[in-house]
């Protein structure tokens, strides 16, 4: 993920650079850098659609009733519940097989705050599907969850009882995420980001958790000597967790790669375009 990253940097860098230098003394090298992003954008949306169309193809596959060969990729869809212990969440205290959480001062449009305090929490799980169960590898990306209402007294409780690991800041939590998300349940991990300067009484305050039993969709690479759904990082990216989904359904067009496609050739067009227009 973190190499992908950095290429995406680089090729943003080398199109402002080729724009810059194709329309010198005819555009102001504002409308360039415009014209560059929004090409930028329109490139990692078709290479988005690449990746839409892998998951849909994965959703078939498993809706078909095929079984995963060992390094492909695979969607699972079914109940995640936990294969031994499950956890307590440490600010709502309700019962579940993941959580993450963080805390730190209210954000707004014009000051968007630290976070002095960050955590997940994942047990032993399975997504238990009609073709079989799939043991949860990896850490996963959890997608589209939303928080939980979080119990302030609990909050106070965990702070001032817990050990944290201190982090210098968001360059190096980013860093240590990046490690994190290729380690086997049960993870349990408590940041404490820089000096604390929020009030708790205050602060923003976000719990996102999975209750055992949830119906979601994991998304990731298959291995089959464990029989698990895992992170790969050099390939098909981190391990997903999405709610909800429908394990019998085949779907018959891509829509979701096609709409990513459309738009991202949109964007390319459209600038170009308009930069064109900008020349006379």
């Amino acid at each position: 993920m973190v190499r992908n990253c950095t290429i995406a940097v680089v090729l943003w860098v080398a199109l402002v650079a080729a724009y810059v230098i194709y329309v010198w003394n005819e555009v102001p090298w504002v409308g360039s850098l415009v014209a560059a992003t929004a090409v930028w954008i329109g490139l990692v949306m078709i290479n988005g659609a690449r990746y839409a169309l892998r998951d849909w193809n994965a959703r078939n596959r498993m809706a078909r009733s095929e079984r995963p060969r060992d390094g492909e990729l695979v969607s699972a869809v079914g109940e995640l519940r936990g294969v031994m212990d499950t956890l307590r969440a440490p600010f709502s205290g309700r019962e579940c097989v993941y959580y993450s959480y963080e805390l730190g001062a209210q954000r707004t449009e014009k000051n968007y705050a630290a976070r002095d305090y960050s955590g997940f929490g994942m047990a032993r799980s399975a997504v238990h599907t009609p073709y079989g169960s799939f043991t949860i590898g990896s850490l996963p990306v959890v997608e589209g969850l939303g928080t939980t209402p979080v119990d302030r007294d609990l909050v106070k409780q965990y702070i001032g009882s817990t050990e944290f690991t201190p982090l210098d800041g968001l360059r190096e939590m980013v860093r240590t995420v990046a490690g994190l998300h290729t380690q086997p349940p049960p993870v349990k991990v408590d940041w404490r980001i820089g000096e604390p300067r929020a009030d708790i009484d205050a602060a923003e305050i976000k719990e996102t958790i999975i209750e055992p039993g949830t119906t979601v969709t994991a998304i990731g690479r298959y291995v089959a000597a464990s029989n698990a759904i895992v992170s790969d990082t050099n390939d098909q990216g981190y391990l997903r967790i999405r709610r909800g989904g429908d394990a019998r359904k085949v779907s018959v067009f891509p829509f979701e790669a096609a709409w990513k496609l459309l738009g991202g050739l949109a964007f390319i067009v459209g600038a170009n375009a308009v930069l064109y227009l900008a020349r006379g």
